[in-house]
């Protein structure tokens, strides 16, 4: 009977490491029964163990880690890919349709830069109404705005719309709030609004200038919450006095007791009339 070499455990309370153990000696068992069957001496520690280790665990290989491409102080400021350059604001959902040169003509007859003497209210109700000068075939009319907008901006504005990242705009509302929220925050918002609650006729001024003014006004804060009634008492109480006694006296006695569509229909027949008379 032949010998083989015992196989000495030691005890590891590690699963790990006990498990290793066993199956090193395995391997070191299953070499010493291959020589002993060839005709060689069994050695537990021989070359045999440590090949069918390396077979075991191949070693492995890093690849080398690439090296950073060149670059000269020329280079500094360059594009080093295919990527298009700023093409300035881009909705989420881009469309493409001609723009006439009437609408272009429309859109950039007075555009908004962003200055303090420009009333971004107004600007966005001159842009409506260009808007309504297209109407291309599949296009929604968000789309159509969010479109024609940047052609009726300038300077400033223009930029300050440049900013917005690209892809970050889906409706023509989101786009409308923040420019609103830029032009017209909540101070100018209440600015305006007194405007209207406080308005006064000023000295020398006609009852068609006034009623004019006033409804600019109106159209300079479009949010300002004042219905039909309340309006045309905030008109009426800030006319001048003489003006206030001949619509009084118009009315049949008082302002007071016409109602508000009443009211509105006799400022505007005084308004023909100043107007005819000037044209006279």
């Amino acid at each position: 009977m032949r010998r083989t070499c015992p196989i000495e455990l030691q005890f590891d309370p590690e699963i790990e490491k006990t498990a290793r153990a066993i199956r090193k000696a395995t391997r070191e068992a299953q070499a010493s029964r291959g020589k002993a069957l060839l005709g060689g001496t069994p050695d537990c520690q021989g070359q045999s163990s440590a090949t069918m280790e390396e077979e075991q665990d191949p070693p492995v290989h890093v690849p080398p880690v690439p090296q950073p491409q060149r670059r000269t102080l020329g280079d500094y400021g360059r594009r080093d890919n295919d990527a298009l350059a700023n093409q300035g604001f881009q909705p989420a959902n881009p469309v493409s349709f001609d723009i006439k040169n009437t609408v272009l003509s429309a859109l950039k007859e007075n555009p908004y830069s962003g200055s303090e003497s420009q009333c971004p209210n107004l600007h966005l109700s001159h842009f409506y109404e260009a808007c309504d000068y297209t109407d291309p075939p599949g296009v929604s009319e968000s789309d159509k705005r969010l479109r024609l907008f940047k052609h009726s901006l300038t300077g400033r504005a223009k930029d300050w719309l440049d900013t917005i990242p690209a892809g970050t705009i889906e409706t023509w509302r989101q786009l409308e709030r923040k420019f609103l929220d830029r032009y017209f925050p909540i101070h100018k918002f209440l600015e305006r609004r007194a405007e209207i609650s406080n308005f006064e006729q000023a000295d020398g001024e006609t009852l068609y200038d006034a009623w004019e003014r006033f409804k600019v006004c109106l159209k300079r804060c479009p949010n300002h919450g004042f219905d039909g009634h309340n309006q045309m008492q905030m008109f009426t109480q800030g006319l001048r006095a003489q003006t206030r006694m001949i619509l009084d006296a118009s009315a049949g006695g008082s302002l007071k007791n016409r109602d508000e569509a009443e009211a509105r229909e006799l400022v505007e027949n005084f308004v023909v009339l100043d107007i005819e008379e000037t044209r006279e």
